[in-house]
């Protein structure tokens, strides 16, 4: 196989390396083919990589056991290669182009690989920015005059002719490729600014923690003052000798009320453990190259760094941290080997997600980092990996990649289990944010816990986790409306997330949660359970939960 390195950076940096083998070695080592300086490019291991052809394709593989070794900005430990992948070995350390050359090549650099290889050097080479054009011509008529073509070495006589005709036409060339990349990445950072990414630091959490407590307080002193002023008002009859029929009422009233609540608890207590919580977070890619958009630079206490206007200065080089959007939700277990029911608007968020979706229309697409679930009374998480997405219903079905112990699947009501309008149903979910989750604390363990792991989000979820503190939250009311595909019931204060498990008295589940009616106060719809029910026959799931 002929392939060619071109060297970016590093103690090896501008030369390119042409190859006619099946394997070679990367290393600081004196037996590897491609032998890096030992003292310039310290993050290389003596024996580092190997490339070797597997069912004549390139694969490359890291030798140190580490993973030390980045294909297009992702770590791996072994990976094809493609034409123009960028190899990177050890963190921050040399880079390097891949390319492949037909079969038929004699050995010369095409005049494309000189140009766009000669931009990669300058690019990486700190340099003042009216000094691009000089080190662009420089790298050029280098790698024609040692890699070019008779041809392409003819032109580059010819260029150090006319050294001011270079200059003006790489001056235009340069300085209109800048205006648009500079306005493409103004754009694509005002909107990544407008995205509620869930990364925060520790102040911006414990004022946001502060405020839901206080919401929460509200909604509970709100019920206590109902039940109070119930109480009164039957006391009150009663003092007076009211008649029967209102003292009846009123006391229905109450036993209602009791009711729901002693509902709930039972609910929650026969069925909490196979409500998990779910939690995502997916980066945006360069279509193309695979690079992902990345902050210039982040700290856990101040954010991202803003220019001059309030907006985050992105990159698509380095090893900065990558832009991640993270989202969270509720799963629901169906069986023992690990099928779980959630939304699809969750598991595919940037389809809906209107500034992520101008983000994409730039040239960008979506790539998901992690899909996992923390289910109540363990103290590890499981991996979650895609079975179904609908497409005409808002569910999606998942799969953890090993079996969950110790944690009953929820009961599903049969395909004709009959809906009644009225009837009561329970809501466990989990709060859209992990902030809700904290305000549900003590005060002083949630203060605990901010103050041991800050506002990271993929940290806070383990430690309550590790804490026993994974547990959903159950709201009561009422089926208002049913209809073929969609289930409406109020909730009355529900603030359960997507994916919910809609449960009626006998502990079935009838519905699955996926969104509010905004302004309407508690009014909820589900996908109901015979829509889904009918997935899991085609694809020969059958749920295990009983009651």
């Amino acid at each position: 196989m002929k392939f060619m390195l071109h060297h970016l950076t590093g103690s090896l940096r501008g030369q390119t390396q042409y190859f006619d083998a099946d394997s070679l070695r990367f290393g600081t080592g004196s037996d590897c083919d491609v032998r890096f300086d030992a003292t310039g490019d310290r993050q290389v291991a003596l024996s580092h990589a190997e490339l070797a052809l597997h069912d004549h394709s390139p694969i490359l593989r890291d030798l140190t056991g580490q993973h030390a070794l980045f294909i297009n900005n992702r770590q791996t430990g072994q990976a094809a290669l493609h034409d123009g992948d960028l190899i990177q070995l050890g963190d921050h350390g040399p880079l390097l182009r891949f390319r492949v050359l037909p079969d038929q090549s004699d050995g010369r650099k095409p005049w494309r690989y000189i140009v766009e290889d000669s931009q990669d050097i300058v690019v990486r080479t700190p340099h003042r920015a009216y000094t691009s054009l000089f080190y662009l011509g420089r790298h050029v008529i280098s790698d024609i005059a040692r890699y070019g073509s008779p041809t392409a070495k003819m032109v580059a006589v010819l260029l150090g002719l006319l050294p001011i005709l270079l200059i003006g036409i790489l001056s235009v060339s340069v300085y209109y490729e800048y205006q648009a990349a500079e306005v493409a990445r103004q754009k694509v950072a005002e909107l990544v600014s407008q995205v509620e990414t869930g990364r925060l630091s520790q102040d911006e959490l414990e004022s946001r923690v502060a405020l839901e407590r206080e919401v929460r307080i509200k909604l509970q002193q709100e019920q206590e003052e109902l039940k109070a002023n119930l109480k009164a008002a039957f006391e009150n009859r009663q003092a007076l000798r009211q008649s029967q029929e209102e003292l009846r009422e009123i006391q229905k009233q109450l036993n209602e009320l009791e009711s729901e609540q002693r509902f709930a608890e039972e609910v929650i207590q026969r069925f909490q453990g196979g409500v998990g919580f779910l939690q995502g977070g997916y980066g945006i890619v360069e279509k193309g190259t695979g690079r992902p958009l990345r902050y210039q630079e982040y700290s856990q206490e101040r954010g991202p760094l803003l220019d001059e206007n309030g907006v985050p200065l992105l990159t698509l080089e380095g090893s900065t941290p990558v832009v991640i959007i993270f989202f969270s939700g509720t799963g629901l277990l169906i069986d023992q080997k690990g099928t779980v029911l959630t939304n699809r608007h969750l598991v595919r968020m940037w389809e809906a997600y209107e500034p992520v979706k101008a983000i994409l229309e730039k040239g960008f697409e979506a790539s998901v980092e992690f899909l996992r679930i923390f289910f109540p009374g363990s103290k590890e998480f499981y991996e979650l990996k895609e079975v179904l997405i609908s497409q005409d219903n808002d569910f999606a079905i998942l799969r953890t990649t090993r079996p969950p112990k110790g944690h009953p699947p929820l009961p599903l009501a049969s395909a004709d289990h009959p809906i009644r309008v009225g009837e009561p149903v329970i809501i466990m979910s989990y709060p859209g944010t992990l902030d809700s989750i904290l305000s549900r604390l003590s005060r002083t363990v949630g203060e605990q816990i901010v103050s041991q792991v800050g506002g990271d989000p993929v940290a806070l979820p383990e430690r309550l986790a590790t804490e026993g503190l994974i547990r959903p939250l159950a709201t009561h009311g009422h089926v208002s409306d049913v209809s073929k595909d969609v289930v409406t019931f109020e909730a009355r204060s529900s603030q359960g997330s997507s994916g919910g498990a809609v449960l009626n008295r006998e502990g079935l589940v009838i519905a699955v949660n996926h969104s509010g009616l905004r302004g309407m106060g508690g009014i909820n719809l589900g996908v109901p359970i015979r829509v889904i029910r009918e997935q899991l026959k085609r694809l020969g799931l059958t749920p295990s939960g009983k009651l």
